[in-house]
């Protein structure tokens, strides 16, 4: 038995108790009741037949002096009269009569009077009138003394009055019964409303209403033990949001909470009430999916619940497009018990977040030995950025006419002593799930501004440096502050540093975001918008971000030049920009059928293996001092085919 429900027996226990003794103290007070208006009549009766004796007395004597009345008959009622009168005065019947005021002297002096005219009754014979005319002198006065007692004590009006107050007591008692009763009824239908309540709140999220992570334990404790008795398959989902922190800091605690409402409410929709939906922390939720008949059932509804998150959400900031990543594992395949099939949801979700713009991923046992790994990169990479063990390799931006390096994009490298080389969006990974990003974008920025001012000393005054920044760090609001900050410290001119913003984050319809993109255009920063055209509502972004170049993504490039969409869809891009103040990069050049033909189509700048791969800081140098002329570029691919390694650096 739980401990509510116990609580919950205790109470009623102690209702019935209460109630039981409320009839008991009411049936109590009937009996006393019933007892005090018996008692009135009875010491009402006893005094009226003290008061008849004495008369049938007085009768005796009118009879004894007419002759009338043998002289024993009234010495047998003489005795009647005087074993009344100790009946009054010692039995236990009468004592409520004798606990009367003034009883007592009355019956004490008639028992007197008559110990005193005991002889003389003895005395007295049949005809003998004037005797018994004395004795009856006598007699009038103490039955006087008896009418006096009845009529004040027991006439008609005051027992009236007294049975009346008897029964004014016993209504009063009634209503207050009544009163009692319901007043103990509302008690108790409070005290099962409270606790109703309280159960309600013990296992439910105040903000959301869905079940907290109490409800969701016992929920799957007694699923898994219906499974003993029903063995069948569910799913455990366990989501995400992306960047809540950072939506929280930027956007205030209310503008969270209205996105947490409105992704509860999503995931109700998604699951159908095929099973439960909970929220278990501050921005992760998880669902328990019953019922599952096929194969695909699982990730069908892990992509139907990820595309419900994906839908955007109107809040007074601003339009807000959420991310989120979820993580599937299905029982019995992946777990028996509740720690190990949330673990391996956990891990399942570590992974699709580690994949840009979040998505879904069910769990696969190889899982668990890339988690060890991501684990100890956590570990390891805040010491690796406090002892410079990060490094950077740069890839040229060129602008033609004649070639010449116009920027450096900063790519992050880390060389692990275990496992080598780890790839930059690994880094950016673990750096976002263990709370390290904005550390690691702060790294990023400083180490490439300072790189860039060393070559400012060498005489390359006109390079600038592309630095890509995470979310993380935007969302804060702290971008503007840590680049002032940076810029003051390496003494770099703001036009040298270029920003590189994705299009594929949450945040970038916020007015806080907007605000600080324009703060940042004001201090002659430049802004780009990176791997256009891949992400949401794209146009949109162009005419609202105060951005400055667009780097198109390479997926538009690699068609070129023979894919007349793709040469369309180009065209049209450099074209907007254009119109629109900015400047153009093609991202991803490969080929020099590609160059010639974004060269045709007014392209400013270009970046690709085919005019240069991302090297160190001396191979850069190197051609810093020597630019090649375009005739002078190595052929280094061949027809069709992409270089060993090609991928985001590219």
């Amino acid at each position: 038995m739980t401990v509510a429900r116990f609580k919950l027996l205790i109470l009623t226990l102690i209702s019935l108790l209460f109630l039981l003794s409320s009839v008991y103290s009411y049936n109590r007070d009937l009996e006393v009741v019933g007892y005090v208006s018996s008692t009135i009549k009875s010491i009402g009766w006893a005094s009226s037949e003290l008061e008849m004796e004495l008369l049938k007395f007085d009768q005796a004597l009118d009879r004894l002096a007419t002759g009338r009345l043998p002289a024993d008959q009234l010495q047998l009622r003489f005795d009647l009269l005087w074993s009344r009168i100790d009946v009054l005065l010692h039995g236990a019947e009468n004592a409520p009569l004798r606990a009367q005021p003034g009883t007592l002297p009355l019956l004490q002096h008639i028992q007197q009077w008559l110990a005193d005219i005991d002889e003389t009754v003895a005395g007295l014979a049949a005809g003998q009138a004037e005797p018994v005319r004395a004795l009856q002198r006598e007699l009038d006065h103490v039955r006087q003394l008896a009418r006096d007692f009845n009529v004040i004590n027991f006439s008609a009006t005051s027992s009236v009055q007294q049975l009346d107050m008897i029964d004014d007591i016993r209504r009063r008692s009634l209503f207050y019964l009544g009163g009692l009763l319901l007043s103990g009824g509302l008690l108790l239908l409070l005290l099962l409303r409270e606790n109703r309540r309280n159960h309600y709140l013990a296992y439910h999220d105040n903000l959301t209403g869905l079940p907290n992570r109490a409800r969701f334990y016992q929920y799957m404790e007694q699923l898994l033990a219906r499974q003993g008795r029903e063995p069948g398959r569910f799913a455990l989902h366990m989501i995400d949001l992306d960047n809540f922190k950072e939506i929280n800091d930027s956007l205030g605690h209310e503008a969270g909470d209205q996105l947490l409402c409105a992704m509860a409410e999503r995931l109700q929709r998604g699951l159908a009430g095929q099973g439960l939906v909970a929220r278990i922390g501050g921005d992760e939720f998880v669902v328990i999916q019953t019922g599952l008949r096929r194969e695909g059932d699982a990730r069908a509804l892990a992509r139907r619940m990820w595309h419900l998150l994906r839908e955007a959400i109107t809040l007074p900031a601003g339009q807000l497009l959420p991310r989120a990543s979820i993580g599937s594992c299905l029982y019995p395949e992946h777990g028996r018990k509740v720690a190990e099939l949330l673990s391996h949801a956990d891990t399942a979700m570590y992974y699709a977040k580690g994949q840009a713009g979040g998505t879904f991923r069910e769990f696969e046992p190889s899982m668990n030995e890339q988690r060890i790994r991501a684990r100890r990169l956590a570990v390891e990479l805040k010491g690796a950025m406090e002892r410079n063990e990060l490094y950077f390799h740069y890839q040229p931006i060129f602008i033609l006419g004649p070639l010449r390096v116009e920027a450096v994009e900063a790519l992050l490298r880390w060389q692990h002593p275990e496992y080598g080389q780890v790839p930059p969006l690994e880094i950016v990974a673990v750096a976002e799930q263990h709370g390290l990003a904005e550390a690691l974008n702060e790294w990023v920025l400083r180490g490439a501004c300072r790189q860039l001012r060393d070559w400012h000393r060498e005489g390359f005054e006109g390079l600038k440096v592309n630095v890509n920044i995470s979310p993380n760090i935007f969302a804060r609001g702290r971008l503007a502050r840590v680049v002032s900050e940076t810029l003051a410290q390496t003494g770099i001119d703001c036009h040298c540093l270029v920003l590189e913003i994705t299009e594929d984050t949450s945040l970038w319809d916020t007015a806080a975001s907007v605000d600080t993109l324009a703060e940042l255009r004001r201090m002659g920063v430049g802004i780009a918008l990176d791997d256009f055209g891949t992400g949401y509502s794209s146009f949109s972004h162009l005419r609202q971000l105060p951005v400055n170049k667009l780097k198109i993504d390479k997926s538009f490039i690699q068609d070129l030049p023979g894919d007349t969409r793709a040469v369309n869809m180009v065209s049209t891009i450099i074209a907007l920009a254009h119109h629109l103040d900015m400047r153009v990069t093609a991202e991803g050049v490969e080929e020099p059928a590609q160059l010639a033909m974004l060269q045709s189509l007014g392209c400013d700048l270009f970046q690709g293996y085919y005019l240069a791969r991302p090297a160190g800081i001396i191979e850069i140098r190197r051609l810093l001092e020597y630019p090649p002329a375009l005739a002078e570029l190595p052929s280094l691919l061949v027809a069709g085919a992409r270089p060993p390694g090609a991928g985001r650096d590219g």
